[in-house]
């Protein structure tokens, strides 16, 4: 398997090489090695670490509160916004989200909720997610995630990415 394919990083977090030294993964060690290296861009004396204490305590104040009205003024400016939610995850919760897209005021929002959901699918024919697209607003469901969709589904992820990056079918 070709490093950067789809099933690579996730078959890199439970090697055999990680199993026979009875190791843990550590993301750290992965973030600031294996993907330093792969992207070329990270400039050296920028280390990735899972979270910053001092970083959350200055956005305390802003943590749970709602961004509706941020995403409405993104919207009504034209700007593409894609919201995505790993299915089983416990902490946001796919149907919290779901009520959450109903609280926008977006014109386009009745017209989004008339139309189905799209099946994403990887490696084969079983269905990975979904996602519904109405002009600016996107919204993936990827199914089997939980809170780091990337490394519990990563060719889910990376056909998500691809979708935003490269796609212009935003019906516009």
């Amino acid at each position: 398997m070709a490093i950067g394919s789809p099933g690579h990083y996730s078959q890199y977090l439970s090697s055999e090489k990680n199993k026979k030294e009875n190791r843990d993964f550590d993301l750290a060690t992965f973030m600031n090695g294996v993907i330093r290296e792969k992207l070329k861009v990270i400039p050296s004396k920028k280390i990735w670490n899972d979270q910053s204490n001092l970083v959350f305590l200055e956005l305390e104040s802003d943590f749970m509160k709602s961004a509706v009205d941020q995403v409405d003024e993104l919207l009504s400016r034209g700007e593409s916004v894609t919201i995505y939610n790993g299915q089983v995850d416990l902490i946001c919760a796919t149907i919290g989200t779901e009520a959450w897209v109903q609280k926008l005021k977006w014109q386009g929002l009745k017209e989004f909720n008339s139309i189905g959901r799209t099946p994403l699918y990887c490696d084969g024919s079983e269905t990975k997610g979904f996602v519904k697209s109405y002009k600016n607003l996107r919204f993936f469901w990827v199914l089997g995630a939980g809170h780091f969709v990337p490394a519990d589904q990563p060719c889910v992820a990376l056909k998500m990415l691809d979708l935003v990056i490269n796609s212009t079918s935003f019906n516009r």
